[in-house]
């Protein structure tokens, strides 16, 4: 608790498990929390997305997001941010004082979102967690600490690297921007679940209970069977090597 509530937390994309995660974190009134994301709200996210309503289809997520979040929690400092995520917002967005804790929570589904959380968390050494889902899997991780455990970059477990062929690389970036894989209330919860019980068990700093520790961790929704897949640690990782040197 003490912790939290001395955390600035970032969340990035606002929708199902952005909703979920930032109603429960607001719990415990952190010292602050940043809210980003470009889209606007639509009556389909109305089946997962629980803190908006048919009164908002058509405005920010995220400002209606930090609306809904500061009636629940008036203490809440909460700023928002209607645009998409880049290295350079979160530049703009986030002081970074070295007597301060930050903790990124990414749940965005965009390549590009991964990628720029990546780079800014990695040089400026902040923690953050991958919250999603595969399907009818509800999946985080890895969660990455600085100097302690991988990034989403280490060892291409992820298959993230980009083409050589630019040819190639724009045909792959078209097929997955049309690409969204069904989302549910149930995918959502669960993913959001696991996120807060490896979150708490961070700021709690038992680090040895965090089960997304180089590690993608998920629950498939319809069997409840666990699926594992290691991420270790890359000392030759493009993003995340640097702070072995």
């Amino acid at each position: 608790m003490r912790n939290l509530k001395n955390t600035i937390v970032i969340i990035i994309a606002c929708g199902g498990i952005g909703n979920f995660l930032s109603y429960s974190l607001a719990t415990f009134t952190p010292e602050k929390m940043i809210l980003i994301d470009g889209d606007k709200i639509e009556n389909s996210n109305l089946n997962r997305q629980l803190l908006f309503t048919t009164k908002d289809i058509g405005y920010s997520k995220a400002d209606i997001l930090k609306k809904q979040i500061q009636l629940r929690n008036p203490l809440l400092d909460v700023t928002s941010y209607d645009r998409y995520v880049t290295e350079d917002l979160l530049e703009k967005s986030i002081k970074l004082t070295d007597n301060k804790r930050y903790l990124v929570i990414l749940s965005g589904d965009s390549i590009t979102a991964l990628e720029e959380t990546t780079k800014y968390c990695v040089k400026n050494k902040i923690p953050f967690l991958n919250v999603g889902y595969l399907n009818d899997i509800s999946v985080i991780g890895p969660f990455y600490v600085p100097r302690i455990s991988s990034c989403p970059y280490c060892n291409n477990t992820l298959s993230l690297e980009k083409h050589e062929k630019d040819s190639m690389q724009n045909e792959l970036l078209n097929i997955n921007n049309k690409y969204e894989a069904p989302s549910s209330f149930t995918n959502n919860a669960l993913a959001s679940s696991l996120a807060m019980s490896d979150i708490i068990q961070f700021e709690a700093e038992k680090l040895d209970k965090v089960k997304s520790l180089n590690k993608r961790f998920g629950i498939d929704n319809v069997t409840f069977k666990n699926y594992t897949l290691e991420v270790p640690k890359d000392k030759d990782c493009s993003f995340c090597s640097e702070e072995n040197k």
